[in-house]
């Protein structure tokens, strides 16, 4: 630690009524959870507040700083004297630090000292005035630690981030005028890292607390920094943080990484709350403040850069167009791990990424842990929940038989939901169909939307290059027109043909060309609806694959419509439950009494590009032959 000139018209003392000290103070803890001292003693704890301390330090600190008549206050400590167990006699009231005797003197309190456990709890005021300017402070008989707003002065500011032109350029940081012990973060609640004993931070929201231990000031960092000072002796502190756990070394990446744990609003919120802070309010609630105000980047879960290394027992159980799908273990947990093997075109593979984190709240999306690259072959991978039930399709292929109305209800009920996640964050999934819709097997079945690769906001048309699985694509896409929200739900209704009749769309069309097939989905060629299915149930479906992506309704009037239908499941869908058990036991309904299928290879996602083309002028020509047959005919 290095000290700057503090002789500057524009220096800022933060305790105006305290000296820095001249030696380190070494027998206050900047653990709250630690149990001893560095020195080797048992932390002793103060008579209220429990704060430890260190009482061997604290007797070497008094010797040293007393050697040459030093009578300056460095410390806001209350001190409880017991003269009935010393033969010496001392000053009864107001003593110092340097009169501190160990056989009748206890530490009452240190008020520049905070642990957020403890501090927090109310204990029995015994002075009410400011120790170092008698203001009056308490104002009740019992109250939690407070601190005098004249002597104790809070400060922001902006430093250099360590992602200079990475991310952002200057991050926010907080001087506090006391001693910060906790152990949590004040953001997240996760635990920090202790790098030293003045240095710790939280990797989850890349928070840094630096402490000065010759003014017991904290400074709180909100991103990562090479060095900070402290605000009241200006020494300089080198932040020991090793970057390399949350940094790959690719430019796109690292941004991203970062923009997870830091929030470019948080400048502004803590500039408004440093401009509006009453001159008498108490000075603790700034932990209020950062906790409730910039707690933005910890509702959802950080993007965690995962070395390869710990990923052990890889298993291919999956094989597509963009990529391959492992099981794998991750600390004793079974994970899915996809590989992209056009990631060194990083675009696809940060697509997805940036998607999932976008919709990590929901439910109903696949979760992520974070990400890693194949060391040898530079490929990316992307590290999820394993889905332990497969798919959709397949579960309706096995079990098509068993699955009751009810349960195809409960089913829609959470892809709707999830779907209305993606829609509500304004993006589109472009790819939506039974096989990104994933089962985790625990108590209650629960299922998730996945694969968001080809996901992108609503509003970015310079992206439509199709890939997809053709029965599921809307119509308008074949005519030359852009992936939307609505096509999102004209898949979605597809996906309910399917839960009614456990096949995929089209299946019973063979002998057909893609071309063909594509001809007769613009023309409004659909699939035949079951006979079980109830006409509420249907006349949604129709909605859902309008030719006319405006007339299909918003994923929010589906997924409340199918909520209400599960809520109230008796009546039209317990006959729906009655007829569908009759049609099977006709071997009306039902996988094994299906016609042949068509060709799997329209059920394979793949670029569309060419064959949407190619139906384009089929269809312009038809249109122009249908035009001159008009002509014709009006002149007959």
């Amino acid at each position: 630690m290095e000290r700057a000139n503090t002789n500057s018209d524009n220096y800022f003392d933060p305790t105006p009524k305290l000296k820095s000290s001249p030696e380190p103070i070494l027998f206050i803890s900047f653990n709250n959870e630690k149990n001893k001292c560095n020195c080797g003693n048992k932390y002793s704890l103060t008579l209220i507040y429990k704060q430890k301390y260190c009482k061997k330090c604290l007797s070497t600190y008094i010797k040293d700083i007393t050697k040459n008549n030093d009578n300056s206050t460095y410390l806001d400590v209350h001190l409880f004297a017991n003269f009935d167990k010393c033969n010496y006699k001392h000053l009864a009231t107001s003593p110092k630090i340097q009169e501190w005797c160990e056989s009748c003197f206890e530490i009452s309190h240190f008020n520049n000292y905070h642990d957020h456990i403890n501090t927090s709890k109310p204990y029995k005021v015994t002075e009410k005035d400011c120790k170092l300017c008698a203001k009056l402070v308490y104002h009740q008989t019992s109250s939690e630690l407070r601190m005098c707003s004249d002597c104790y002065l809070i400060s922001s500011g902006w430093i250099i981030s360590t992602f200079t032109n990475k991310s952002i350029p200057i991050i926010p940081i907080l001087y506090l005028p006391w001693w910060d012990a906790s152990s949590k973060s004040r953001i997240c609640n996760h635990n920090l890292k202790f790098v030293n004993d003045c240095q710790k931070w939280c990797s989850d929201c890349f928070i840094i607390y630096v402490g000065c231990r010759y003014c017991l000031t904290t400074n709180i960092i909100f991103g990562i920094a090479n060095q900070t000072s402290c605000k009241k002796c200006k020494r300089v502190s080198k932040i020991d943080i090793d970057v390399k756990i949350i940094s790959c070394g690719n430019h796109d990446i690292d941004k991203f990484l970062v923009s997870t744990r830091t929030n470019i609003d948080n400048h502004e919120k803590i500039a408004d709350y440093m401009n509006n802070m009453n001159k008498n309010s108490d000075l603790l609630n700034v932990y209020s403040f950062i906790k409730h105000e910039l707690k933005d980047i910890s509702s959802k879960r950080i993007m965690e850069w995962i070395p390869y290394s710990q990923i052990k027992n890889s298993e291919e159980i999956a094989r597509g167009g963009f990529g391959i799908i492992y099981k794998a273990t991750w600390f004793k947990t079974h994970v899915a791990v996809k590989k992209f093997l056009t990631s060194r075109d990083i675009s696809n593979f940060l697509n997805e990424v940036k998607s999932l984190h976008r919709c990590y709240d929901s439910t109903f999306i696949v979760k992520y842990y974070g990400i890693t690259q194949d060391p040898v072959k530079k490929d990316y991978m992307l590290i999820m929940e394993y889905a332990s039930g497969g798919n959709l399709h397949n579960y309706l292929k096995k079990n098509f038989t068993n699955i009751k109305w009810i349960t195809k209800l409960a089913i829609l009920c959470q892809i709707s939901d999830g779907l209305r996640t993606i829609h509500n964050e304004n993006f589109i999934h472009r790819d939506f169909h039974s096989g990104n819709i994933l089962s985790l097997k625990n108590d209650h079945k629960k299922w998730v939307i996945g694969d968001l690769g080809l996901s992108q906001p609503a509003d970015n048309s310079s992206n439509n290059e199709i890939y997809g699985v053709i029965p599921y694509i809307a119509p308008e896409m074949f005519r030359g027109g852009v992936f939307s929200k609505e096509s999102d739900i004209y898949s979605l209704g597809m996906i309910m043909w399917e839960l009614t009749t456990g096949c995929k769309p089209f299946y019973n069309i063979v002998n057909t060309s893609d071309i063909k097939l594509i001809c007769k989905v613009v023309d409004g060629k659909r699939p035949v609806i079951t006979n079980d299915t109830p006409e509420c149930y249907s006349n949604l479906m129709i909605r859902c694959w309008d030719s006319d992506p405006s007339k299909r309704p918003f994923i929010t009037e589906i997924k409340d419509t199918v909520y209400n239908w599960y809520k109230k499941s008796g009546g039209i869908f317990y006959e729906a439950e009655k007829k569908r058990l009759e049609l099977i036991q006709s071997k009306l309904l039902g996988l094994e009494f299906n016609e042949k299928s068509h060709s799997s290879a329209i059920y394979a996602k793949r670029p569309l590009n060419f064959l949407i083309s190619q139906s384009s002028s089929i269809n312009s020509t038809i249109s122009e032959r249908e035009y001159k047959f008009d002509i014709v005919d009006t002149r007959r």
